[in-house]
């Protein structure tokens, strides 16, 4: 499966893999290097998706009325 067709979920496993198998230190240099490329395209890859779902939850909490979305700007009506 290529990088950008991988959900967060997924994308986190396979990084812990990668972590695993580098933690390892059975692999030579150049095989090292390698998946440690790999694991940093994960890590953008995963970071994105955050940042994706961090702007669709602004968006979302940015349609509630204000009493709703306890940011502070409310009144208290206790």
């Amino acid at each position: 499966m290529k990088n950008d067709e991988m959900g967060l979920e997924q994308a986190l496993e396979r990084l812990e893999q990668i972590v695993q198998t580098l933690e390892n230190g059975k692999m030579g240099l150049e095989e090292s290097l390698d998946l440690y490329e790999k694991g940093m395209e994960l890590v953008r890859l995963c970071e994105g998706r955050l940042q994706s779902a961090e702007r669709r939850i602004e968006c979302l909490t940015g349609e509630l009325p204000a009493d709703l979305r306890g940011d502070g700007k409310a009144a208290d009506t206790f």
